[in-house]
């Protein structure tokens, strides 16, 4: 039978874009059935964790979406466009914080905080520490290869990458990362953003990447009484 999601774009789909900015309350229509949707039906305000919260338990119920295991540890990587469109390799990625939007009246990159979405190796190593500390076993990463919404992407030399190569590079690089620190590494079939949202929402343990996405996730995480684990550093 055909749901209001089988109609939704989910390829232009910004979760946590829609969720903190007004366009979200324009846009909402256009995605019938998914979580922006449902919480523009019950509020006109944007970055509403009230409102949100009460729409992902209506949500999960009704996709009948799963808790992670609470002997799991969920780590969510940021992947897609701002690895595959970037200058920079993988190597360069993993050896320290990366912009990612260029600021091309001034000829440098916007050096906020909210502009490094790729994680490095040295944060990993932090992460994994950690979990030792916490006696977590049994890592599950969840990550989107192909996120890639827009035609041009403000990068420094205005790219879309029409492969996720760098990506899945990326990917195997973090997992063999726990893989060799004796970590199980427990499979997550791939879904969709609303899915995949919920599902790390209700984790026992939550690593966030960068981007509001994962910052989202790790607030609710924390309204819900459980642990965030950061490998930043102060």
């Amino acid at each position: 039978m055909q749901t209001d999601l089988d109609q939704v774009n989910w390829a232009k789909y910004r979760m946590s874009d829609f969720f903190r900015k007004p366009e979200g309350l324009k846009r909402h229509k256009k995605f019938p059935g998914t979580l922006i949707d449902k919480y523009y039906q019950r509020t006109d305000q944007s970055s509403d964790f009230s409102h949100l919260l009460p729409v992902i338990e209506e949500l999960r119920y009704i996709r009948e979406i799963e808790h992670p295991s609470p002997r799991h540890c969920v780590v969510h990587l940021r992947t897609g466009d701002v690895i595959d469109n970037s200058e920079f390799t993988v190597e360069e990625f993993l050896q320290t914080e990366r912009y990612y939007q260029f600021n091309h009246e001034q000829s440098e990159y916007k050096l906020q905080s909210w502009n490094q979405y790729v994680r490095t190796a040295q944060y990993y190593r932090n992460v994994i520490d950690e979990l030792q500390k916490n006696e977590v076993e049994h890592v599950q990463f969840v990550y989107n290869l192909n996120f890639n919404p827009f035609e041009t992407t403000g990068t420094r030399f205005r790219r879309r990458s029409n492969n996720s190569n760098k990506s899945v590079e990326y990917v195997e690089s973090v997992l063999n990362m726990f893989a060799s620190a004796n970590f199980n590494v427990v499979d997550y079939p791939r879904r969709d953003a609303d899915y995949d949202f919920i599902y790390m929402s209700y984790s026992k343990f939550f690593v966030p990447s960068g981007g509001h996405f994962s910052r989202d996730i790790a607030t609710v995480v924390e309204m819900r009484g459980n642990t965030v684990v950061s490998g930043l550093q102060g």
